[in-house]
């Protein structure tokens, strides 16, 4: 990689593009996760995230078209092309120059909730052209009830939950600013620093430490899967290969279909989390992945190695909090309890391996992937873990105060596909700050009923574990 003359690597280059010159740059380790979904998937919308922002007040549809236009010229990668080089397969990104857009307008007013929704998914199971189209589709929509706003739809290769919130954010706050008279939101940051930044990474001391870090944990003896069904699956997958020694999963969908099940937690079951997370120096997503991985154990005969996938927003600095694109890594969250360990300890424990992922995040997931297949004999594919998990405590209510007297709601719509067979996402709420639980599955690794099963049990280990937090993991499994 060429450097300049202060021995910095030059990361950008020079493509023609359609008769056109572009900045080029390489996909990040993060884009590049959702390029391999898309090379073992056999449609293009798994990588789709939909949703829908709305407010409880009188639409006007001229000002929210500016606002969303002003939004998508301050955003950088709501602009960004994913181009492949036709004689070296080579693929880039680059960022189209803003043009103003014309958003469509649809009034349902006068429909039923349920028949919005169905439309709403049917749009977000429309695939993009990943390479050369465009990565995003916005329409200006009325829903019943007197709730007005905007759906969204977008490649995950250019957004994630945090900047499809932070979007939101700058649209509710320009939109504010044009009818209300309210301070203009400051300017986004940089898409193109976040990438560069990202792209420096290679090679660097940060680097070798992060990769020092993660192959300590490749020396520790080989984990074992555990299956939020059950121990018998493993067995299965051991019948299958004929290895009665084998420690590893594997679970596969023939065509990526999925759904999601929300579960919604009331704002009092909400608060007792909250303030007992408060109350002992715990993080939110450590007291929830505690009660997921008592279950896991639970479930798979009292197992005390447990892996969980944890999903890692990498957004702790100003340039990455308002940057947009997609910055989540994801890393195995592997904890070994024996089970006198008390549900306090156990939250300690998680709390603490939780912190050392974050600091060491920047490692290549897919890079990570490779080196635990090498290094444990596991068929691609395979994993010790059968669960994934993301925490996302932002909400527009949160990051937008004045909006508090006006009735709001945030819709996540599904694409009919699924990238992973079971994706747990703890969310708050707008409006009342309550917790909701999104499970994502395939439908050929689960069904309804042993999601609510499994809904059902964490939610049981969970306020347990709160109300007894000097009780050991077999006592609070016992008590379940």
């Amino acid at each position: 990689m060429e450097r300049d003359s202060k021995n910095r690597k030059v990361i950008d280059m020079q493509k023609n593009i359609g008769g056109i010159m572009r900045e080029c740059y390489p996909l990040t380790p993060a884009q590049l996760v959702h390029i391999y979904t898309l090379n073992y998937s056999p449609t293009q919308e798994i990588v789709n995230i939909g949703t829908g922002q709305y407010l409880q007040t009188k639409l006007n549809v001229a000002a929210l078209r500016e606002a969303l236009n002003r939004a998508v010229e301050r955003c950088e990668s709501m602009r960004m092309r994913i181009w492949k080089d036709p004689e070296t397969g080579e693929i880039w990104q680059y960022i189209e120059p803003y043009q103003n857009e014309f958003f469509e307008y649809y009034d349902f007013s006068e429909w039923q909730e349920d028949k919005v929704t169905e439309v709403l998914t049917k749009w977000t199971s429309q695939p993009f052209d990943t390479f050369g189209g465009k990565l995003s589709r916005i329409v200006i929509v009325s829903l019943p009830d007197g709730y007005n706003g905007y759906y969204f739809n977008v490649h995950h290769s250019c957004m994630d939950s945090g900047s499809v919130i932070a979007f939101a954010k700058d649209v509710m706050e320009i939109y504010s600013s044009l009818l209300y008279g309210m301070p203009y939101p400051k300017p986004m940051t940089s898409y193109i620093d976040s990438i560069k930044k990202d792209l420096e990474y290679e090679g660097s001391r940060k680097q070798k430490r992060d990769e020092e870090f993660w192959h300590k944990q490749l020396a520790m003896p080989e984990p074992i899967y555990t299956d939020y069904r059950g121990k018998d699956k493993l067995l299965q997958f051991r019948e299958q290969s004929g290895n009665p020694e084998q420690r590893w999963g594997m679970l596969t969908s023939s065509n990526g279909d999925g759904a999601t099940i929300t579960y919604e937690l009331d704002v009092d079951s909400t608060n007792k989390i909250l303030d007992f997370a408060h109350e002992h120096d715990i993080p939110v997503s450590a007291v929830i992945l505690h009660a997921i991985r008592t279950v896991l154990s639970k479930f798979n005969d009292n197992e005390t190695d447990v892996t969980i996938r944890d999903f890692v927003s990498r957004r702790s600095t100003v340039l990455n909090k308002k940057c947009g694109g997609v910055r989540m890594h994801c890393f195995p969250l592997r904890t070994i309890m024996p089970l006198d360990t008390t549900v306090l300890e156990s939250m300690k424990i998680i709390k603490k391996a939780q912190e050392e992922l974050f600091i060491h995040a920047d490692y290549s997931t897919l890079k990570y992937m490779k080196e635990t297949r090498d290094r444990y004999g596991v068929a691609p594919g395979g994993s010790y873990h059968s669960m994934n998990f993301t925490y996302q405590p932002a909400t527009l209510n949160s990051v937008v105060p004045y909006l508090k007297d006006i009735g709001f709601k945030s819709r996540w719509y599904s694409s009919g596909k699924q990238p992973q067979p079971m994706y747990i996402t703890a969310m708050h709420r707008p409006g009342d700050g309550g917790l909701n639980f999104f499970f994502g599955y395939q439908k050929d690794c689960a069904t309804p009923e042993e999601i609510e099963f499994l809904y059902y049990f964490t939610g049981r280990v969970l306020f347990r574990s709160i109300e007894n937090p000097d009780k050991t993991i077999k006592e609070i499994i016992d008590m379940t």
